[in-house]
C-alpha cells in the first residue's frame, strides 16, 4: 500500500487501454439533434450511457431518489453472476437531460446527476445543494487476467457522518476516514451500504473481498517480532465430543510479538488506523496497538479477523510511543494510517467486471434507509413471539434437561416466548441436522410438550454438513476445501431446505438457528462455485442461506412466519425474515461497550434486526474468559450482566447465551434475578409498542433500534453518540458500561425528556449526568409521544383482561398508529389486520380515537378497554367499541 503503488491508479481511464481502441462511432437515440457533449451520449426510457474514449458509463435512474452507475472498459465481457440484492425494477418516472460541452444534466424530481467531462459524477438536490460528489483520485479498474477486474471508486468526503456497513467490533461509531475490510467473520458482518447525515446512502454493487478507505500510509516497525508458528494446546473433551472451541481452553505462554516505535505526526487531527494481522487463517490471541499507553485497536477473543481499524486524535509536532502485539499471527503484522485531511470515502474490491454502485438519495437517515429497502426489499414481520424473550445457552445436552429447565422457567413464572437448542445435538462423528436418539429419544414429543408450554423450539443448523448419509441423500454438492454446501447451486438450495424442513420443520420446529453462515471454513477461495470462482462471490453466502430457509419454508408453511438466527448478514437479507447476532463475544465491560456502535451500524445499513449474546458467550475462565472466576458467584461479571441484560431488553432481538453456561436467570444469585424480571416484564409490558414499531419496520422501513443521528442528523453532537440509542420512534436508552458507575452523562436533543422512571422532565440541547442504580437503565421517553403499555404475561400472545394503557408524554402533539393482527400468519399481507389512530392535541388536551382499519378485531364486536394517562395528569378510562371518539384530558 505504498503511495508510490497507489498514485499509479490514481486516473479512471488509463492510458494502457486506449492504444487498443478504434474510433466508435454511435448513433443517438436523443431527442433527434447532435449531442452537445463532447462525448457520445445514447438516451433510453430510463438511462444513459456515455461513451468516454476507452470507458463506458451508464447512469440508470432507477426511481426519482435512485441511481444505478455502472462503469467498464469498452470490450469488457459481462457478468454472468446474478443479481442477488436488488430487486426493484427500474419505474416510469419523469426524468430531463441537459447537455453542455462539458458536463450533462439528469434532473428527476428528487435529485440531480452532473456528469462532468474528465468522467466523474456529482449529485446535489433538487435545490442544488451538494450532496456527493466522486473523485478521480484512487478511482480506476485495472484488469488482472486471472481473476478478473479490481475496482475503485472514489467519493468527497465532506462535513459528515458516515454509518452502516455492518457489524465491526471496533468500538467506532462514525466510519468517515476509517480504513477496515468488508469480510465475514465470526462477530464481523459486511454489508456494503452507507448512510450519510448529508442525506443519501451508497449501495456498492460487487460481492468480492472490499476494503473501505484504503490507509495510504504506514508506520515502520524495526524489528519484525517473533511470530508463533506452533499452538500449544491441549484438548478438552465432554462425553466423548471433540469441542472446537474449548480445544483452546489451555494454551502454553507464547511468544508476545510485542514491536515498538516512535511516531511524530505532520498534521493536527484525528489519526484513523488499520492493522494487517494474519494471511492464513484465523488468528488465535492478542493484538491491541496502543500510542502513548492509549489502546487504539485492541482483540482478545480466539476468533479474530485480518484486519483492524481505530482511530485517535494527534498533535503534530508531538512524538508518540506505538506499541503493536498480535501474538498468535501467522505473520508479523502491518499497521497502516490515514491522515486527518484524508477526506475520501472510498470503494475497493478485489475482482469485478466494472465499478458498480446505487445512490440513494433521502431527506435524512430514515428516508434513505427506507428507499434502500425500495431497493432491496422490506423486512416482513416476525411472529409476535420473536419479540419476547429467548432462553438460550450453549447448551441443553438432552431432551430431558431442556424441557426440564423449560418446566422450571414456567414454575418459576418468567416470563419467556422462546428456548434453545444449540449444537451438538447430533450423532457423534457427524455435523448435521440429525437428532441423536440416545439424547434426544423423541424430538416430536419434546415440541408437543413445549407447545403445552406456549413456547417455540429453535435449532441450531450449520451449511456446514459432515454427514455422509445425509449428503448423500440429499445430493449435497460442497465448495471444495470446505464441508459447507454450495449454496449458489439452486438445486443445493433447494435440497438443503429440504434436509432441514425434514429433520426440523415437520417435527414442530419453528425457527432455525443459521450458524457459520460467513463461512470461514473456505480454505481456497480460487475454488469455484456453481456460479463461478468462491472469491467473486464469498461475501453474500449467508444472504443465500437465508433466502433458502425463507422462500422454502413459506411454500411448504404459508400460514406460520419465518424466523431465523444467523451469523452473518449481506445486503437485501432483510427480506428473507432473518436477525442476525454479533457472534461469539467475551464477557468484558470493553466488548459490551462495543457492541452497541456495532449493531446500531448493523442497522443502519438497512437490516433492521440484530441481537447479541447478553453476558457474552466466553464468561469466565472455565470458557476461554481469563477476565473473571465462576460467572455465578463473580460480583463484576453479575453486574457486568446486569448491564448487558438492560441492553438486551432493548434491542430488536431479546436473547440470553453463553458459552459452557447454564443462563437461566435464577441461578445469578436473588439480586440479579429481581432485575432480570424487572426488565422482561417490562419487555413485555412494551409488546404493544414494540409490535406496532415492527410494523412499521415493515411497511415503512422504518429500525426498532437506531442510533441518535438516525433522528437528529443535524445535530452534529450526536454524530458520536455510541453508547445511546432509540428504541423505536420515542424511547432513547442509555447503556452503562463501566463497572460500579451509578450514573451516566446522556445527550438530549432538543425538546423536552421524560424520564421513564420517575417522570421528571429534562430540557433537552444539552449534556446532563443522570441516575443510573443498578437495578435501572436511563430511559428517556421524548415530549410528543404516546406509547402503548401492556399488562404483565408470561408470554407474548397470553390474553388478560386487562385493559392497555396509553401513556401520553405531554408538551407537543402526539400521534400514534396502534397495531393488531394474529401474531403468527401472513394474513397481514392480504389486510387482515387492525389499526387505531391517536392523536393527541396540545393545544386542546384531548386524545382522538379514531378506527385506522378493523379487518381483525372488528371493535363494534369486541370492545377495547383503554386507560388513558396523561403523564402529569390526568387518567380516564374507556371503552373503545369502534366508533371515533374525543377523550377530554
Amino acid at each position: 500500500m505504498k503511495k508510490s503503488i497507489l498514485k499509479l491508479k490514481n486516473k479512471l481511464t488509463m492510458v494502457r487501454y486506449t492504444s487498443t481502441l478504434s474510433i466508435i462511432v454511435i448513433v443517438l437515440l436523443a431527442v433527434g439533434c447532435q449531442s452537445k457533449f463532447k462525448y457520445n451520449v445514447e438516451k433510453s426510457e430510463h438511462a444513459v450511457t456515455i461513451h468516454q474514449d476507452s470507458l463506458i458509463i451508464n447512469i440508470e435512474i432507477v426511481d426519482k431518489a435512485i441511481i444505478h452507475v455502472r462503469k467498464e472498459i469498452q470490450g469488457t465481457q459481462e457478468s454472468t453472476l446474478p443479481d442477488y440484492v436488488t430487486i426493484l425494477e427500474p419505474q416510469n418516472v419523469a426524468w430531463d437531460l441537459y447537455e453542455s460541452e462539458d458536463r450533462i444534466t439528469i434532473r428527476t424530481e428528487a435529485l440531480k446527476v452532473l456528469i462532468h467531462s474528465d468522467g466523474t459524477i456529482e449529485y446535489t438536490s433538487k435545490e442544488d445543494t451538494n450532496l456527493l460528489s466522486e473523485t478521480n483520485e484512487m478511482t480506476f479498474i485495472e484488469p488482472n487476467n486471472e481473476d478478473g477486474h479490481t475496482v475503485s471508486q472514489a467519493f468527497v468526503a465532506d462535513d459528515e457522518a458516515l454509518y452502516g456497513l455492518g457489524q465491526y467490533q471496533s468500538g467506532i461509531m462514525n466510519w468517515r476516514n476509517v480504513p477496515m475490510r468488508l469480510q465475514q467473520y465470526n462477530q464481523e458482518i459486511a454489508i456494503p451500504f452507507l448512510v450519510s447525515t448529508k442525506g443519501y446512502g451508497i449501495y456498492w454493487h460487487n460481492y468480492s473481498l472490499t476494503d473501505f478507505n484504503t490507509p495510504q500510509n504506514e508506520i515502520q516497525f524495526a524489528s519484525l517480532g517473533n511470530v508463533q508458528t506452533k499452538n500449544n494446546t491441549k484438548e478438552i473433551v465432554v462425553n466423548g465430543e471433540k469441542e472446537d472451541v474449548a480445544a483452546h481452553i489451555s494454551k502454553e505462554e507464547a511468544a508476545k510479538n510485542i514491536r515498538e516505535t516512535t511516531f511524530t505526526p505532520t498534521k493536527t487531527g484525528e489519526y484513523t488506523f488499520m492493522a494487517l494481522s494474519d494471511n492464513n487463517g484465523r488468528m488465535r490471541g492478542e493484538i491491541s496497538v496502543t500510542i502513548d499507553g492509549d489502546g487504539i485497536i485492541n482483540y482478545s477473543t480466539i476468533w479474530m479477523p485480518r484486519r483492524y481499524s481505530g482511530k485517535k486524535y494527534l498533535e503534530a509536532g508531538k512524538e508518540y510511543k506505538v506499541v503493536f502485539q498480535n501474538t498468535g499471527a501467522k505473520i508479523p503484522g502491518k499497521l497502516f494510517y490515514n491522515e486527518p485531511d484524508y477526506n475520501k470515502t472510498v470503494f475497493s474490491s478485489t475482482a469485478g467486471n466494472a465499478i458498480d454502485y446505487y445512490l440513494v438519495r433521502g431527506d435524512n437517515p430514515a428516508e434513505v434507509i427506507s428507499r434502500y429497502q425500495n431497493l432491496t426489499g422490506k423486512a416482513p414481520m416476525f411472529p409476535k413471539s420473536a419479540y419476547g424473550f429467548w432462553q438460550c445457552r450453549e447448551r441443553y445436552h438432552n431432551q430431558e434437561e431442556l424441557l426440564a429447565n423449560a418446566h422450571e422457567m414456567r414454575n418459576r413464572k418468567i416470563p419467556f416466548d422462546n428456548i434453545v437448542q444449540d449444537w451438538f445435538y447430533w450423532p457423534k462423528k457427524t455435523k448435521g441436522p440429525e437428532w441423536d436418539k440416545a439424547k434426544y429419544p423423541d424430538p416430536d414429543a419434546m415440541v408437543d410438550e413445549l407447545k403445552v408450554l406456549n413456547l417455540k423450539l429453535m435449532v441450531s443448523v450449520w451449511p456446514e454438513v459432515k454427514n455422509e448419509r445425509l449428503e448423500a441423500k440429499y445430493d449435497l454438492k460442497k465448495i471444495k476445501s470446505s464441508n459447507y454446501v454450495d449454496i449458489y447451486d439452486e438445486g443445493v438450495s433447494e435440497r438443503f431446505y429440504r434436509m432441514l424442513s425434514d429433520s426440523m420443520f415437520h417435527k414442530g420446529v419453528s425457527a432455525i438457528w443459521l450458524d457459520g453462515t460467513e463461512p470461514e471454513g473456505v480454505r481456497d477461495t480460487k475454488v469455484n462455485t456453481a456460479v463461478g470462482p468462491y472469491a467473486k462471490v464469498q461475501n453474500p453466502y449467508s444472504l443465500l442461506v437465508t433466502k433458502a430457509m425463507y422462500e422454502g419454508r413459506r411454500a411448504e408453511f404459508p400460514n406460520e412466519r419465518v424466523f431465523n438466527l444467523t451469523r452473518s448478514a449481506y445486503s437485501g437479507q432483510q427480506r428473507y425474515g432473518a436477525t442476525s447476532w454479533s457472534g461469539d463475544v467475551e464477557a468484558s465491560w470493553e466488548q459490551l461497550s462495543e457492541q452497541i456502535p456495532a449493531g446500531l451500524n448493523f442497522t443502519m445499513a438497512g437490516v433492521p434486526y440484530w441481537t447479541h449474546d447478553i453476558g457474552g458467550f466466553f464468561r469466565d475462565s472455565k470458557s476461554i474468559n481469563p477476565s473473571f472466576d465462576s460467572q455465578y458467584t463473580n460480583p463484576e461479571f453479575i453486574e457486568l450482566l446486569t448491564r448487558w441484560f438492560q441492553f438486551g431488553t432493548f434491542s430488536p432481538i431479546f436473547r440470553i447465551h453463553g458459552y459452557v453456561s447454564e443462563t437461566e436467570i435464577w441461578r445469578y444469585g436473588q439480586e440479579f434475578e429481581n432485575t432480570a424480571r424487572k426488565f422482561i416484564d417490562l419487555r413485555y409490558q412494551l409488546m404493544p409498542y414494540i409490535y406496532s414499531e415492527a410494523r412499521k419496520v415493515t411497511n415503512e422501513g422504518a429500525l426498532l433500534m437506531s442510533p441518535l443521528a438516525y433522528q437528529y442528523p443535524n445535530d452534529k453532537n450526536t454524530w458520536g453518540i455510541k453508547d445511546q440509542l432509540f428504541f423505536g420512534e420515542s424511547m432513547m436508552v442509555g447503556i452503562v458500561t463501566e463497572y460500579q458507575k451509578r450514573e451516566k452523562e446522556m445527550y438530549f436533543p432538543q425538546g423536552e425528556w421524560y424520564d421513564f422512571w420517575t417522570n421528571e422532565k429534562i430540557e433537552g440541547g444539552k449534556i446532563n449526568t443522570v441516575k443510573a442504580e443498578l437495578d435501572e437503565t436511563p430511559l428517556y421517553v421524548k415530549a410528543g409521544s404516546i406509547i402503548p403499555f401492556g399488562p404483565k404475561v408470561q408470554y407474548a400472545t397470553e390474553e388478560t383482561d386487562e385493559p392497555l394503557r396509553l401513556k401520553i408524554y405531554p408538551g407537543k402533539d402526539a400521534e400514534y398508529t396502534l397495531y393488531f393482527d394474529d401474531s403468527e400468519s401472513y394474513d397481514y399481507e392480504k389486510g387482515e389486520y387492525s389499526e387505531l389512530k391517536l392523536h393527541y392535541s396540545e393545544a386542546d388536551k384531548t386524545l382522538e380515537i379514531a378506527n385506522g382499519k378493523d379487518d381483525f378485531i372488528h371493535f363494534k364486536d369486541n370492545p377495547t378497554d383503554l386507560v388513558i394517562e396523561v403523564i402529569g395528569g390526568k387518567t380516564e378510562s374507556v371503552l373503545y367499541n369502534g366508533t371515533d371518539m374525543s377523550i377530554n384530558l
